[in-house]
């Protein structure tokens, strides 16, 4: 008898005050998904169409200086997104940012040699942006970053504006050997600083 094919189905976690997590898991013949570690999951994350507001803090208000000082507006709220979304995975442990680009325009350097559990994700982002080097940002509609975290897990984030829309979406991936916890912690740091509407599982893969 052929085994029973996987049937997506949709099992919401409250992750916050107005975040659900879609997780389209597989169940098995008993109905209960596998408890396998995952070694790659994929996130899409819709924000809400509002005006972001940084939140009070020392990092957070030479955030706002930066962004006035390098008069980049209009895409403000891309990168006050992108503060707090490092913000979250700082505080998970992904402390430790490989690479970073825009779109358009590819590739930008890091301010510094980047040394495990020494900076700040949010502290580089500072820095990149007293940097002359990262001039020209006004036309940018996307930002990513690649951050290192526990163990071997890595998470790649990329914030995107959508213009028409006048709103702003996030992708997560999330690549190692990880429990199903981990994308529920990840998801829940998301929407505490985050304006998130919806969280979606979108791919995964088990280890």
């Amino acid at each position: 008898m052929p085994a029973p094919r996987p049937v997506p189905i949709s099992a919401p976690d409250v992750t916050g005050p107005v975040s659900i997590l879609n997780w389209p898991i597989a169940t098995t013949a008993s109905g209960r998904a596998p408890r396998r570690p995952f070694a790659h999951v994929r996130l899409e994350v819709d924000l809400q169409p509002e005006i972001v507001r940084s939140p009070p803090g020392a990092v957070f208000d030479r955030l706002e200086a930066l962004l006035r000082e390098r008069e980049v507006v209009e895409i403000g709220d891309l990168l006050r997104l992108t503060g707090r979304a490092l913000h979250a995975f700082a505080g998970l442990g992904f402390r430790r940012v490989d690479h970073w680009e825009v779109e358009p325009g590819g590739w930008l350097p890091l301010p510094e040699a980047t040394h495990a559990d020494r900076f700040e994700p949010l502290g580089h982002l500072l820095r990149a942006l007293e940097d002359p080097g990262w001039s020209g940002l006004a036309a940018r509609r996307a930002f990513a970053v690649r951050l290192s975290g526990p163990a071997d897990l890595r998470a790649d984030l990329v914030v995107r504006r959508l213009h028409r829309e006048r709103r702003h979406s996030l992708t997560v991936e999330l690549r190692g050997t990880f429990p199903k916890s981990t994308v529920r912690d990840v998801a829940d740091a998301l929407s505490r600083r985050l304006p998130v509407l919806r969280t979606q599982v979108a791919e995964y893969a088990y280890a």
